[in-house]
């Protein structure tokens, strides 16, 4: 089985691309690949922060992907970053019930498409309910510090592999030790990422 870890941040509109894909993805090859995900923040300060001109020239650049016409994204310029924490545990949580893709994609469309506040309780609860969660499974894990440490160490070892930008990503085969895995950076399409694929030929003829 092919294993994708993904490092992506909720505000960041290539990470959103890259979710979108990665469904397209898993739902070419099903359980030939399992996807994981893992935490990062762009803006690790709790409250609004004001958008950068170095932001707003990158969301831009990213309205110009073919994807944006492909998936008919009407995407709005964020009000304001915030403070995805709550947003990141959350996902992860999803992970060990195979709904990190779903939830994460409601609340890339949440932010990107409909301008809510992800920051928020109640909107995040309302998406992972949406997403089959449960919610007070969910509430329950975010009470505790477990899913807290878990963040702490995906943004640590986002730095421990070198990793450069987001979204970025570790490909390789299931249950193979962490230095076999390949380091990918930035967006890649779904031609791309088959081709970037191990042993792509014998996941394609596993179908």
């Amino acid at each position: 089985m092919m294993q994708i870890q993904i490092w992506a941040d909720f505000e960041c509109p290539y990470c959103y691309f890259q979710t979108i894909v990665l469904s397209q993805l898993k739902a070419r090859y099903q359980d030939k690949v399992e996807i994981i995900w893992r935490a990062f923040e762009l803006s690790p300060v709790e409250g609004n922060v004001s958008l950068s001109q170095s932001y707003i020239n990158s969301f831009e650049a990213a309205k110009s992907e073919s994807i944006v016409a492909e998936e008919s994204l009407n995407l709005l310029t964020p009000k304001f970053l915030t403070y995805t924490w709550l947003a990141q545990e959350s996902v992860y949580f999803a992970n060990s019930q195979e709904l990190s893709l779903k939830l994460a994609r409601a609340l890339f469309d949440a932010f990107f498409l409909q301008g809510l506040d992800i920051s928020n309780e109640e909107v995040v609860m309302q998406l992972a309910v949406q997403s089959g969660i449960d919610e007070q499974a969910l509430r329950e894990a975010l009470d505790g510090d477990v899913l807290t440490k878990h963040v702490m160490a995906d943004e640590q070892e986002f730095k421990t592999y070198g990793l450069q930008g987001l979204p970025a990503m570790l490909i390789g085969e299931k249950d193979f030790s962490p230095k076999s895995f390949m380091p990918i950076t930035g967006y890649k399409t779904l031609d791309e990422l088959i081709k970037l694929l191990p042993n792509e030929q014998r996941v394609l003829n596993s179908k």
